[in-house]
């Protein structure tokens, strides 16, 4: 068993995911691909995560949640009803298009 330091070095949140990776989430996220095919898309970069932080010397490491595409998303997959949107989907549902924009 190995013994972490006093102050132990880790991660918080999401590690940046390849283009790869980020292209099949998109074609997850339009159900062209299904959860196993990505989750296996995703397993593959996991290791390279991994190996990246050990060489940095991070004593706790994490897979970078590769397959969370935000903070928010796995609230909204367990929820009936519920559906995200991206902001160019939002701004074809609302009226005042001018307006929203400004807002963003």
């Amino acid at each position: 068993m190995s013994r972490l330091p006093l102050f132990p070095v880790t991660t918080v949140g999401s590690w940046p995911r390849r283009p790869k990776l980020l292209r099949v989430q998109r074609r997850k996220q339009r159900n062209e691909i299904g959860r196993a095919e990505f989750d296996r898309l995703a397993d593959a970069d996991a290791p390279d995560v991994l190996r990246i932080q050990e060489q940095a010397g991070v004593d706790v490491v994490s897979d970078g949640e590769q397959r969370r595409d935000n903070f928010y998303s796995f609230v909204a997959d367990t929820l009936d009803g519920v559906r995200l949107t991206s902001l160019a989907e939002m701004l074809d549902m609302v009226e005042d298009k001018a307006g929203f924009e400004r807002i963003l």
